[in-house]
C-alpha cells in the first residue's frame, strides 16, 4: 500500500465490514431485523480497531428497506453505536442499493459527514421458525419504529403493467425467460444447457461451502442442483429450486466509511483501509419484454466500462469479483456485458442461492465480502462488486482496491448512454394473430398442471406476453427449445400452437 502521508485526507474508506449469519439449527433464536442490523453495525466498527471514536463520529446511518415492518431501524443504530445525531436515511425497493453505497461515500469524501454506516438485513428465517415452533419474533427496538429524516423512493416502478397482469411479478419467471434466449444463443439443448447451469452454480456451492457468512454450507454437486427431483422442483423452467436465490434467511451486513483524515485522527491503522475508486450505474428502467435482445444488458457493460476508465484501470487488473447473483442469467449476462471470463469465479460469498439472498440486502454482503477479500489480498488488488434493480432493469458497479487509488471517488450514472445503446419494441397488450417465441418459460403448478408464460413478437416488430395453461404446450416447451417457434395469439394474453 502507498506511504498514506501522500493521500489527500479527504479520500473515502472502508475501515470497517461485516456480515452476520444466524443459520437454522438447535441454538437458533429469532431476531428482529433490527435486531440483526444492530449486531452487523457493531461489529463493522469493532473491525475498524476504533469503535467508540469512531461510532460518535457516524454523521448518516443508511439502510435499505427489507420485508420487515420497521420504518426506521438506522435510527436503532445510530442509537446503538452512539451517533445520536445522526441522520437516518431509508431506501425503498427498487432504489440501487449501490446508490445507497455511493451516497455514503460521497458524502464523507465531501465532508459533509466525518463517518457514515450502510446497513440492511432480513430475518425472514426467524418469521418461518417462529410459524413451525410457536414461538414469537422479538419487537423491535420502539425506536425503530419512527419516522427516518429521508426515505428515497424510485423514480419509476422498475415493472410494466402487462409483465404484472401476465404473471411476470415472480423473479424466477422473468429470469427464466431471459435463460431462454440465452440458452437459444448459445445454441444447446435443453440437457446441454441444464447441465451447464448446475455446473456454474455447482462452483458457487462450493465457494458457499467455504465462506464463513454463507447460509447454506452443504456442497452440492451439478445434477443435485440443476436436476429436478423430489427435493429439488422445477420453479420455472429451467430453474429448480436450486438454481433461485434464498431470501428467507436471518442475515445482515454492514460497513463502516470515512475518510483518510479521519482515520489517521483515530488511530485507524492502515492495513484496515480499504479503498473504493468508483460507482458506476444506470437508473434507466427498460422492462424486459420491451428490449428487443432480452438476454442482453447494455446497461451493464457501459457501468462497467465507465467505472475502469474512471479509475484508471483495465479489465486484465481486477481479482476478486462479487456479482449480484440472484439466478444463472443475471451473472452469465453480467459477465458477458462486463468481459468477465464465465470460468473465472464471479462470487465471494456463493451466491444467493447457497450464501443467502437477504430481500433488497445482497449487494451489501457482497460488499462486505469484497472488504474483507482486499484486507486478505496482496498490495495493489483491485475487486469489482456488482447490483442489480428490479429485473435486469437498473445495474451497478463498484470498483475497489487496498492500495491508494489513481484517481478520486466519483459516480458515474450512465442512464443516458443506456438509453441511446438499448434497443426497444414497443409491447402491445392486445395483440393478435401469429407471433414468434422471444423467450418462454415453463411453470409446474402444485396442482400438476402446467402454465407457460412467453414473450413474442409479431411479424411486423410488436412485442406481448402471452400465457398458456395447456399442458401439450407446457410439455413441449420443457423438451425442446422454444424459441423461434411460430404461436397463435386468438384472445389478447392467451395462446396456442396454432
Amino acid at each position: 500500500m502507498s506511504d498514506h502521508r501522500s493521500i489527500p485526507a479527504s479520500t473515502p474508506i472502508v475501515v470497517g465490514a461485516a456480515e452476520v449469519v444466524h443459520r437454522p439449527g438447535p441454538d437458533f433464536r429469532p431476531a428482529s431485523a433490527t435486531e440483526l442490523l444492530i449486531e452487523t453495525a457493531r461489529l463493522a466498527l469493532d473491525r475498524s480497531g476504533a469503535a467508540a471514536g469512531l461510532g460518535a463520529r457516524v454523521g448518516e446511518v443508511l439502510v435499505p428497506h427489507g420485508t420487515w415492518p420497521e420504518s426506521d431501524p438506522a435510527r436503532a443504530i445510530a442509537d446503538a453505536v452512539g451517533a445520536l445525531e445522526a441522520r437516518t436515511v431509508r431506501s425503498e425497493l427498487g432504489v440501487l442499493q449501490h446508490s445507497l453505497l455511493a451516497r455514503a461515500i460521497t458524502a464523507v469524501a465531501d465532508g459533509r459527514v466525518d463517518a457514515a454506516i450502510i446497513a440492511g438485513g432480513e430475518n425472514r428465517w426467524s418469521g418461518v421458525h417462529a410459524a413451525k415452533t410457536g414461538e414469537s419474533v422479538p419487537e423491535p427496538p420502539a425506536v425503530a419504529l419512527g419516522e427516518p429524516d429521508e426515505v428515497i423512493v424510485p423514480a419509476e416502478m422498475v415493472i410494466s403493467a402487462i409483465e404484472i397482469e401476465r404473471n411476470l411479478t415472480t423473479a424466477a419467471h422473468q429470469y427464466a425467460i431471459i435463460e431462454s434466449a440465452l440458452r437459444h444463443r448459445l445454441g444447446r439443448s435443453v440437457d446441454a444447457h441444464q447441465a451447464a447451469l448446475g455446473q456454474l452454480w455447482g462452483d458457487f456451492s462450493a465457494i458457499a461451502s467455504a465462506a464463513p457468512a454463507a447460509w447454506n454450507r452443504e456442497l452440492m454437486d451439478a445434477d443435485t442442483i440443476a436436476v429436478p427431483s423430489d427435493t429439488n422442483r422445477m420453479i420455472a423452467a429451467p430453474y429448480t429450486k436450486w438454481l433461485i436465490s434464498q431470501w428467507n434467511v436471518d442475515q445482515a451486513a454492514a460497513l463502516v466509511v470515512t475518510t483518510v483524515g479521519v482515520a489517521e485522527e483515530l488511530g485507524i491503522p492502515e492495513d484496515r483501509w480499504v479503498f473504493p475508486l468508483v460507482t458506476a450505474l444506470s437508473n434507466l428502467v427498460v422492462p424486459m419484454p420491451e428490449r428487443a435482445e432480452i438476454d442482453r444488458w447494455p446497461a451493464s457493460g457501459l457501468a462497467g466500462r465507465a467505472a475502469l476508465a474512471a479509475a484508471g484501470v483495465s479489465i486484465e487488473e481486477i481479482g476478486p469479483v462479487d456479482l449480484y447473483s440472484c439466478f444463472p442469467a443475471a451473472v452469465e449476462v453480467q459477465a458477458a456485458e462486463l468481459g468477465l471470463e464465465p470460468a473465472r469465479p464471479l462470487t465471494l460469498t456463493g451466491g444467493m442461492t447457497f450464501a443467502g439472498g437477504p430481500y433488497n440486502n445482497y449487494s451489501l454482503q457482497g460488499a462486505a465480502a469484497m472488504v474483507a477479500a482486499l484486507l486478505a489480498a496482496g498490495p495493489g488488488t483491485i475487486g469489482l462488486t456488482s447490483a442489480v434493480s428490479g429485473l435486469l432493469t437498473k445495474p451497478a458497479v463498484t470498483l475497489w482496491s487496498n492500495a491508494a487509488p489513481r484517481a478520486p471517488y466519483c459516480c458515474i450514472d450512465v442512464a443516458d448512454e443506456a438509453r441511446a445503446a438499448t434497443s426497444t419494441l414497443t409491447v402491445d397488450p392486445d395483440l393478435v394473430g401469429a407471433a414468434t417465441v422471444v423467450g418462454a418459460t415453463v411453470i409446474p403448478e402444485r396442482s400438476g398442471g402446467l402454465t407457460t408464460v412467453a414473450v413474442v413478437e409479431s411479424g411486423t416488430g410488436m412485442r406481448s406476453v402471452v400465457q398458456s395453461t395447456d399442458a401439450t404446450v407446457g410439455e413441449r416447451f420443457l423438451g425442446d427449445d422454444p424459441v423461434g417457434v411460430t404461436v397463435r395469439i386468438d384472445r389478447p394474453g392467451e395462446f396456442s400452437l396454432g
